[in-house]
């Protein structure tokens, strides 16, 4: 999920604004990677548990252009693992 939000980004205008849980949760794991920077709201307890509500991509960094040199999206358009 990752690198396929990842390839996604890299067409879009900053700052980018995505919102669920497993989406914010990729971004949290791409910012920790250095690949990109990023504004994430705290973690809102709800009577369900816990729950991410947005996330705010800056920009994709040097390193993040590095990756997405290594893993170019794939001719067929499927997505990659991770």
């Amino acid at each position: 999920m990752s690198i396929s939000l990842l390839q996604e980004l890299a067409d879009k205008d900053f700052p980018v604004v995505v919102d669920g849980g497993d989406l914010v949760d990729a971004v949290h794991i791409l910012a920790i990677a250095g690949h990109v920077e990023a504004r994430i709201a705290k973690a809102v307890r709800t009577a369900d548990g816990w729950m991410n509500p947005t996330a705010t991509i800056l920009k994709i960094t040097r390193g993040g252009r590095r990756m997405l040199a290594m893993f170019p999206p794939r001719a067929d358009g499927r997505r990659r693992l991770g």
